[in-house]
């Protein structure tokens, strides 16, 4: 576990992941497998950590965004098939057929570019099809061509259609119904012509709220971590992450002082002040994840110690930031108090994994 020496770490609860990987799993439904999203380094979590436990609970293989990503893996003695959820670019297709990565592809010139750098290989190709996301992707007008031009590639086979379509629970519903009904009405001839054929479209958020457009395969990653995308919704998660900060300095404020940036912070009455050596650089108080983690307008950040919450004083900095340790009875240096963190930006502190019962 955690050493006396450490400020700060991240604690990944891997039994957590293991939970909520059996529980996905277990309710696919019309679909017949998991994929297990773990790009961006499984979300903060650790991707060769969480990539083991998550195949062992019921994933089937692996999604990452990258051929670094996938490289990394493989160093680390990932063998399940792993896909790429992005283009790779033309010049990459050599490097795709050595790491035996599944690729995505959304040009003739990505698709020829792989189908040469095969050697005598037969590449499984899945053809991402946009629906508005705008990220990558062909339109659903130009699938029909590209899938012809796919099949006239003695080394590609046209293994999977997908879609990601930008659903965000609570924002968009009816369009989100009206997409993925077009995707499978689009993908419905392929389908019938290849039943092997793969059709993917239910990230986290559809899997929750569009439980009738699982298609063939579930592509999961926030559920897996313990973050439900859609409040409205029960789902029995275990949260997986941890960020843990010790109190580096603690002292008494009167009432009426000013401390913090620009001493923009007067004390509202007498305070207890604790210092916690995290701050934006380890991702606190960023705010994208609202929608995942219910910051709203107006809400103050607080840390948690033994059950009683720090609220946070004044700005957060680089690397520090401030709390109200007055009602945190016997609060001492050296107590760890829990922060709220964006995951994916806490890149330089240290994990500390706890393994599922069995490993």
């Amino acid at each position: 576990m955690n050493s006396s020496l450490d400020l700060k770490w991240v604690e990944i609860d891997l039994s957590a992941v293991a939970h909520n990987t059996r529980w996905v799993a277990s309710r696919l439904e019309g679909a017949s497998a998991l994929m297990a999203v773990v790009k961006a380094d499984a979300y903060g979590h650790g991707a060769p950590e969480v990539a083991r436990v998550a195949l062992k609970s019921g994933a089937s293989c692996l999604g990452v965004r990258d051929l670094a990503e996938t490289a990394s893996l493989r160093r680390a003695g990932l063998k399940a098939p792993i896909h790429l959820l992005m283009p790779s670019l033309p010049a990459q297709a050599a490097e795709v057929v050595r790491l035996g990565a599944a690729p995505t592809v959304d040009s003739l010139e990505g698709a020829r570019a792989l189908d040469a750098a095969a050697r005598g290989r037969r590449v499984p190709v899945t053809i991402e099809v946009d629906f508005g996301l705008g990220r990558w992707g062909v339109a659903p007008s130009g699938l029909a061509a590209l899938a012809a031009a796919v099949a006239r590639l003695k080394h590609l086979r046209l293994a999977g259609l997908s879609a990601h379509i930008g659903y965000v629970p609570g924002k968009n519903s009816v369009e989100a119904e009206e997409k993925l009904g077009a995707f499978r009405r689009l993908s419905a001839p392929y389908k019938k012509k290849d039943a092997a054929l793969v059709v993917r479209a239910a990230n986290s958020s559809v899997f929750v709220d569009f439980p009738h457009h699982r298609f063939d395969m579930a592509c999961v990653g926030n559920l897996l971590y313990g973050i439900n995308p859609s409040p409205s919704r029960n789902a029995p998660l275990q949260n997986a992450w941890k960020f843990c900060a010790r109190i580096v300095s603690l002292r008494d404020v009167r009432k009426g002082a000013s401390i913090g940036y620009a001493s923009e912070y007067l004390a509202p009455r007498r305070l207890r002040v604790a210092t916690l050596p995290v701050g934006y650089a380890d991702g606190l108080t960023m705010e994208p994840a609202e929608r995942l983690i219910g910051f709203g307008s107006g809400f103050s950040y607080w840390g948690m110690r033994a059950g009683a919450r720090l609220p946070f004083i004044g700005r957060c900095g680089i690397a520090h930031v401030l709390v109200d340790a007055t009602d945190a009875r016997g609060a001492k240096l050296g107590d760890v108090v829990t922060v709220p963190v964006r995951r994916t930006a806490a890149h330089d502190v240290r994990r500390v994994y706890v393994e599922p019962p069995n490993g």
